[in-house]
């Protein structure tokens, strides 16, 4: 969502469904756990599975409250400043081994910026892919500094081509394209990394790996709407 004509960050809305939903997990977890005390004396057999079943929707509720945590802080702006235009950004930079968001702060004169580039980036786990697109800049030392990532079918995303655009134009260069990698990194709360090492795929490459993406998307679409009719039907 654009905050004004040259400050982006998530929308309002992303960070009510975020907060909705960890909420949501919460309560259920909290409901699972005092199943035990609610039924009394009766069969106790099944307890384990209950409170492991809470568990798990305690790691998803604080999986959601990091990501809630990471777009709210997440900001991307052109300031204007004495001696020329800033980028000042807050952006993800990694995550702690319990998935608890880092972020950095940029601070950077447009004049320093010599390329601003997005490739689209695929990755693969358990069999399954995903496609997103990232963004970065480069300076006139050569360093490249990751700015974002974000998935074209995500609900919650900031507007990559207008962000792209309006930092080209300000830095006086064009955005550049660098094709389509395979990739390993996570790109967790919409993370960007700042070494573009990967080679770009050849055209046939890329559009299967993108076919394979969007095979993946279907498949979880098919079982959401399944679960959901199981449950209507239940």
């Amino acid at each position: 969502m654009q905050m004004d004509s040259r400050t982006w960050g998530y929308g309002v809305g992303g960070r009510i469904v975020l907060g909705f939903l960890a909420a949501f997990m919460f309560g259920v977890a909290a409901l699972l756990f005092s199943v035990p005390a609610l039924a009394g004396e009766t069969d106790r057999s099944g307890d384990g599975f209950i409170y492991v079943t809470g568990a798990i929707m305690v790691g998803f509720g604080l999986f959601l409250t990091f990501g809630l945590i990471a777009i709210a802080r997440t900001r991307i702006a052109l300031e204007d400043a004495i001696g020329g235009t800033l980028l000042d950004a807050t952006v993800p930079n990694g995550h702690s081994w319990l998935l608890v968001p880092r972020l950095r702060t940029i601070r950077l004169p447009v004049a320093e910026i010599r390329s601003v580039e997005r490739r689209q980036e695929v990755t693969r786990s358990f069999g399954l892919s995903s496609v997103r697109d990232a963004l970065s800049v480069v300076t006139a030392s050569g360093e490249r500094v990751g700015l974002f990532s974000t998935a074209g079918t995500a609900l919650i995303r900031l507007p990559l081509p207008e962000i792209a655009g309006a930092i080209a134009a300000a830095a006086g260069v064009a955005v550049t394209d660098d094709g389509t990698v395979m990739t390993k990194a996570s790109g967790l709360y919409g993370e960007a990394s700042s070494s573009w090492t990967e080679r770009p795929l050849d055209a046939p490459a890329a559009g299967k790996a993108r076919r394979a993406a969007a095979v993946t998307l279907q498949i979880i679409v098919a079982l959401m709407s399944i679960t959901f009719i199981v449950r209507a039907c239940s």
